[in-house]
């Protein structure tokens, strides 16, 4: 699963684009390295992870479960972005488990809009440029 994860917000917005398959491993690599970015925020920080572009996983739900910052105080919204509706059922699941703010949607335009509306605060969202992604890139 090659992934892009950077600032769509400088210590607000954290946006993670992956692609192609996810596994386990990859996907539990990319969490852990979004700690980095957690521990720069001094704000509400909310997490747009855009799935857009993948093509299936080997995880459960208890093993997508586990991926969740259940003990972060300032996490604020995480956006899922997926065309599949079983995705973001499994998203909505997750997230309701975890007891966060989360929302699912179809498009990342969507998910940028819901995010504007929720937190006023933020600048004027845009969706960012795509990449080549073509291995694990983490920009902080």
């Amino acid at each position: 699963m090659p992934y892009e994860t950077s600032w769509l917000v400088e210590k607000r917005v954290v946006y993670t684009r992956m692609y192609g398959f996810v596994s386990g491993e990859e996907l539990k690599t990319q969490n852990r390295e979004m700690v980095a970015f957690i521990e720069q925020s001094e704000q509400l920080l909310h997490t747009i992870n855009d799935a857009t572009d993948t093509t299936g996983t080997d995880m459960g739900l208890r093993d997508l479960q586990q991926t969740q910052f259940t003990n972060v105080d300032n996490l604020g919204w995480a956006i899922y972005i997926s065309p599949s509706k079983m995705n973001r059922f499994f998203a909505s699941v997750i997230t309701q488990l975890s007891k966060k703010r989360g929302r699912q949607f179809a498009t990342l335009e969507e998910g940028l809009r819901f995010l504007q509306e929720m937190d006023e605060t933020l600048p004027p969202l845009s969706v960012p440029e795509p990449s080549n992604v073509t291995q694990n890139k983490v920009t902080l």
